[in-house]
């Protein structure tokens, strides 16, 4: 895991979002996190945004890993005793400071459930490699620009952007910038009745949600089409 790249998104958090997460007021606990926990807090808030990777039993095993580093801060920062004072010879808690930890706990486990999300996405999105390392894991085949026929669960890659057939009617862009500046980062393809629309966004989460949940199967190809396509009439 990138360090840096989580501590640019600790700090580039806005200030009202960190403070939710200070177990003592004025208390950067970034610094007192240890590296499991923040790359759990930082894996759990980009599958919470963009839904890459989803799955079950992985959300809930890194939001346990991300609220018990927390926890432990917290019950450190309050009792004024390093960790291993508060537990037994087997390393469990003792029971006053068990009844802390359980409490402190689910608080943090409602602020994490309730986080403004889409506010906390800053410098966060998914790597192009990252990405394609999903789309295999889904059974999608890379081919080559000049050779694409648009056949779908294929991909290519162009210009540091990438190119997802999702079906021969629906498709999924992340082009630089620079490239479009009227669709932006993101743009999402679909033809329906032989008529062609785009719907392009800056916003990261908007379009890697609805990837993600095509991926998933949880949203229909003709859904996220007509989706696409009214969007492109309304405007």
């Amino acid at each position: 895991m990138d360090t840096r790249k989580m501590d640019r998104w600790w700090y580039a958090l806005p200030e009202e979002i960190r403070k939710r997460l200070y177990v003592q007021e004025g208390t950067d606990v970034w610094n007192d996190l240890d590296m499991p926990a923040r790359a759990a807090l930082f894996r759990y808030c980009r599958m919470k945004i963009f839904g890459i990777g989803k799955n079950g039993d992985m959300e809930r095993s890194l939001l346990i890993e991300a609220v018990c580093g927390l926890a432990d801060i917290a019950l450190v920062k309050g009792n004024g005793l390093p960790l291993e004072d508060m537990c037994d010879d087997e390393g469990e808690f003792l029971e006053e400071y068990q009844e802390q930890f359980n409490t402190v706990y689910d608080r943090y486990e409602v602020v994490l459930a309730d986080m403004d999300w889409p506010a906390a996405c800053t410098g966060m999105e998914p790597a192009v490699s990252e990405i394609i390392g999903w789309l295999e894991k889904a059974g999608y085949s890379r081919v080559d620009i000049d050779t694409d026929s648009r056949a779908a669960k294929t991909f290519y890659t162009y210009r540091g952007g990438l190119h997802i057939n999702g079906t021969e009617d629906l498709s999924f862009h992340i082009v630089p910038s620079p490239d479009i500046p009227v669709l932006g980062r993101f743009a999402i393809c679909a033809t329906r009745n032989g008529e062609s629309s785009q719907l392009g966004t800056d916003h990261a989460p908007l379009f890697f949600r609805r990837l993600s949940a095509f991926i998933r199967g949880e949203r229909k190809e003709n859904e996220i089409i007509d989706e696409v396509c009214t969007d492109r009439k309304n405007g």
